[in-house]
């Protein structure tokens, strides 16, 4: 798992937001729980930075969003 810096500009300006993610591609979803209405990606870059903290969890896969309300889950239970 990496951790990326996230700038997102919006109403208030810039600002920095930090997430683990597999991927930069997912790393955008991960940072849209920290997103208000008016926010918008300006970037995003590895942080290399080991020190650095993530500001909110992983993203879920695409597997565990679905889970729920797959026939396979409620076959499971």
């Amino acid at each position: 798992m990496k951790l990326f810096r996230i700038v997102v500009h919006g109403p208030g300006g810039d600002r920095t937001i930090r997430v683990p993610s597999p991927t930069e591609v997912q790393a955008g979803d991960a940072a849209a729980p920290l997103m208000v209405e008016g926010d918008a990606i300006v970037s995003v870059e590895e942080e290399l930075d080991a020190s650095q903290v993530a500001d909110t969890a992983p993203p879920k896969t695409q597997a565990e969003e679905l889970a729920p309300i797959t026939p396979g889950a409620a076959a499971a239970e």
